[in-house]
């Protein structure tokens, strides 16, 4: 995660840098006419600004700026060549723009990203972002790129990165080179003895007194199933089950138990409010889900404090779960902290939670909000955005480029339904 411990820090969120590196819309919308914004649009290519690598995007955005305000490749080309580091990650996201700009006409990253591939320090990560990126269907991209990698590197550099995925696979037929590599990689593995499969025990009929005995046996799949039993049958037990700090793991949580939680709906609120505050923080955290699903207006002020609390503390992923219960539960008071946790959070996933409370809580704000969430680095808040958005040509002109922008599978479905209704002549956005 992205933090002062690795020594990154963001700009302030009314910055252009810092909409920028928060993967936000108004960003993406700002910086084709902003003086300055190419330097800060190579910034962020180049020193990848997600808070959280794993879970997060910008391979689109940053690509779709690029091609937007016709940027040259040579600053990320330099990056790529001067980066002489064993970790590969700082230049993943440089090599899945490159890889991702074909898509879009841009064939000048062609020869870029496959001379990386087949001289580059981290050549196998610039295979990698070509199977990620879907560019391995480009024939520009694939044609002869075997033939590329094969004549840069030696035997032993390709045997330890080839594997049975793509594109070793395709290129095992027509390579001998692959094909042999492969067939010795598969020999030099030991080979394990089959072990038998346990076969997954029938909760149906057990009581709940047995169904807890395979809750506190251990962590695993049964415990799992016991639980969701237990849930779906709306066993109180549950609650109890909940309190006992024994059944949780390292993190101090116990996986089933949020699940079978849900189940209980509301039986579990009263339960809930016990746990508000409780020196058990797990307690508290499983309070705040309950409540947030479950809970009543009379639950709002505690919610709005959680979310409070964690945003001042940059604790993202803790204000998600308060910003969508305030948002069920109508609290207009939460309009203004959630429009501050909006501009502000570094976690640009949690924007789609943000999103879905304003609109129960200001929906005349979160119609604004969807309009810039078009052009979120989130494919989760363009979709999110999609069922909020205001239906006026303004952004019916906007919805055609995201049905017909080869960079957002995901949302081209739901712009084309969103397209299909009547425009709003009230005015335009």
């Amino acid at each position: 995660m992205n933090d002062s411990s690795d020594g990154f820090r963001y700009a302030q969120p009314a910055t252009l840098q810092g909409q920028l590196e928060r993967g936000r819309g108004l960003g993406a919308q700002r910086a084709p006419h902003a003086p300055g914004a190419a330097e800060l649009v190579y910034s962020c290519v180049l020193t990848d600004s997600r808070w959280d690598r794993q879970t997060e995007y910008r391979d689109s955005y940053l690509t779709r700026l690029i091609h937007r305000m016709d940027l040259p490749l040579g600053p990320i080309e330099d990056h790529l060549l001067g980066h002489r580091g064993s970790d590969a990650e700082e230049i993943e996201l440089s090599l899945q723009v490159l890889a991702l700009l074909p898509f879009l006409g841009r064939l000048d990253a062609v020869p870029v990203l496959r001379r990386y591939a087949a001289s580059g320090i981290h050549w196998a990560a610039a295979i990698e972002a070509i199977e990620w990126t879907g560019s391995l269907k480009l024939a520009a991209v694939w044609d002869g790129l075997d033939r590329d990698v094969l004549a840069g590197h030696d035997d032993a550099a390709l045997a330890a990165e080839l594997d049975n995925g793509e594109p070793w696979t395709s290129w095992a037929r027509t390579q001998p080179r692959i094909r042999r590599l492969l067939r010795e990689r598969a020999a030099s593995r030991p080979v394990l003895p089959a072990r038998a499969g346990r076969a997954a025990t029938d909760h149906a009929g057990s009581s709940t007194a047995e169904l807890s005995k395979r809750v506190a046996a251990g962590p695993g799949p049964e415990r799992r199933r016991a639980l969701e039993e237990l849930g779906q049958r709306g066993d109180p037990i549950v609650l109890d089950l909940a309190e006992d700090p024994s059944l949780r793991n390292a993190a101090a949580w116990t996986p089933g138990l949020p699940q079978a939680l849900h189940h209980l709906r509301t039986t579990a609120v009263p339960r809930a409010r016990t746990w508000i505050g409780h020196r058990d923080d797990t307690l508290d955290r499983l309070a705040r889900r309950v409540l947030s699903e479950f809970g009543e207006h009379e639950d709002a002020p505690y919610l709005l404090n959680a979310l409070t609390t964690a945003t001042e503390g940059g604790n993202w992923c803790a204000a998600e779960v308060p910003a969508r219960g305030l948002g069920r539960l109508h609290v207009t008071a939460a309009a203004e902290p959630l429009m501050h946790l909006w501009e502000a959070t570094e976690h640009s996933s949690a924007r789609e939670a943000i999103l879905a409370g304003l609109s129960g809580c200001a929906p005349e704000t979160a119609a604004l909000c969807a309009m810039e969430g078009l052009d979120d680095c989130e494919p989760s808040v363009q979709r999110t955005a999609l069922t909020l958005l205001p239906n006026t040509p303004a952004a019916r002109t906007r919805l055609i480029q995201l049905r017909d922008d080869p960079l957002a599978p995901e949302a081209r479905e739901s712009a084309q339904a969103a397209l299909g209704r009547p425009v709003d002549s009230g005015g335009e956005q």
